[in-house]
């Protein structure tokens, strides 16, 4: 066999370098033998030299210094004030460890603000960890009359300074829905509608519907009212705007409206006045406990004439007369107990029996919803309940004629100027109100 020589390999590999590498790979692979090589060229670094090097140095290096500039940390808590609160009291549950605010507060008359009145107020501060108050802003709600103050106690260079605040909410537009599974409040309750719009809506349609015994279950309710905003928290409702309510094939619709120079009532969409010359009931809420007709007496036995309607309440449950009218009797009757009779001007009368307590005068006039009293169990009664008579021409009838004979009040705003537009307004966002409902209900 002839030698090889290195140089004559090179040539030839050179001249044939893609067969001879698929051939090396192919032999590699069908091997398992793999080789894999670490270049020698650069030495451990384990071995290399390690020195040390030690200098003196002039100034010893400073630690920085922190500025007045730098950030302090600051704790921000709240508490509700309550009715027996001192200043020392509230502050403690606050953080508060600092002399020097408890006694500004204490001796400054703005700063008295924090305690005097109702109870419930929101108090909040912002102190160090060790309890030296940076400020204290107080803030409190007069719903009746939609108002809101803001006390505000800020640390100055030297000492506090206090201020007194009114800041303006704002006013939203919301809309609610509920349907009704056992009650109109229960309802309510469950939808988060606020109590004072739950009353409004009674009112709306307190001519034309008794809440207890027409709404039935699966009533559909759509309102839309006033709220009122503040630092993103909502304060109070105002008034309710629209209200719609779908019982069976029945839909009922009112809107709030106020003509310029007048005073504001609830009328229907089409422009006619909600108000009725009598109510539907003297309880916004209740349920009947024994209808007009013979029944079994329930204190003394046999079947005896009921010559009203009872209707079940708590005991102190707000009455109301169902009409204008003059007080001619308020004082305490026989089984009655505390008893009141309206004159009305369509010469009927009606009485209500077993209050509580009267709230109404002989002679008094007094104005449809009005308080005359409150619901008890004076006289002849098993329990707290309101004894309700309707009288035409002095003879006792049956209470449930009222809503038939009761005129639907003549006042027409229909053509009064802007009325349409609001009509038309409150109409889309009844429609919006409904199928927020629906959308939340799928």
């Amino acid at each position: 066999m002839k030698p090889v020589h290195l140089r004559n390999l090179q040539t030839l590999i050179h001249s044939h370098r893609r067969p001879v590498l698929a051939a090396l790979g192919t032999l590699l692979l069908g091997t398992g033998v793999v080789a894999f090589g670490v270049s020698p060229t650069l030495p451990d670094a384990a071995q290399w030299p390690v020195r040390q090097v030690v200098e003196t140095m002039d100034t010893p290096l400073a630690e920085p210094a922190l500025t007045a500039s730098a950030p302090e940390f600051l704790i921000h808590q709240s508490q509700l004030t309550r009715r027996d609160d001192s200043l020392q009291a509230l502050l403690k549950r606050l953080g508060v460890d600092d002399r020097e605010a408890q006694s500004f507060l204490a001796r400054d008359t703005t700063s008295r603000l924090l305690l005097t009145g109702a109870s419930g107020k929101l108090a909040s501060v912002t102190r160090t960890p060790e309890g030296r108050l940076s400020t204290l802003s107080v803030r409190w709600v007069d719903a009746d009359k939609q108002r809101v103050s803001r006390l505000v106690v800020e640390r100055q260079d030297i000492g506090f300074n206090a201020r007194l605040e009114q800041p303006t909410p704002r006013r939203l537009v919301r809309f609610g829905s509920l349907t009704i599974r056992s009650s109109f409040y229960a309802a309510t309750d469950q939808a988060d509608i606020p109590d004072a719009i739950a009353a409004q809506t009674v009112e709306a349609f307190s001519g034309d519907l008794d809440f207890q015994h027409d709404l039935r279950r699966g009533t559909r309710v759509n309102l839309v009212y006033e709220a009122f905003e503040l630092d993103g928290e909502i304060l109070f409702t105002g008034q309710l705007l629209g209200a719609e309510i779908q019982h069976g094939r029945e839909t009922h619709q009112a809107m709030w409206f106020q003509a310029p120079g007048k005073a504001g009532e609830f009328v229907s969409l089409d422009g006619a006045s909600q108000r009725r010359a009598y109510l539907a009931s003297p309880l916004a809420f209740s349920r009947v406990t024994s209808s007009y007709g013979p029944r079994i007496h329930p204190v003394f036995g046999g079947q005896k004439a009921h010559k009203g309607t009872d209707y079940g309440a708590p005991t102190g449950t707000p009455i109301r007369t169902v009409a204008d009218g003059v007080v001619s009797f308020a004082s305490r009757q026989g089984g009655y107990g505390n008893y009141v009779v309206i004159q009305h001007p369509d010469k009927a009368a009606t009485a209500y029996a077993h209050l509580e307590r009267i709230a109404v005068r002989v002679g008094q006039r007094v104005q449809q919803g009005q308080t005359i009293g409150t619901v008890g169990s004076t006289g002849t009664a098993t329990g707290p309940n309101l004894h309700f008579e309707y009288l035409v021409k002095g003879v006792q009838t049956n209470p449930s004629r009222i809503s038939s004979d009761s005129l639907v009040s003549t006042v027409a705003v229909a053509q009064l100027p802007g009325f349409k537009q609001e009509a038309k307004t409150i109409r889309e966002q009844l429609a919006m109100a409904a199928s927020v409902a629906l959308a939340d209900a799928q």
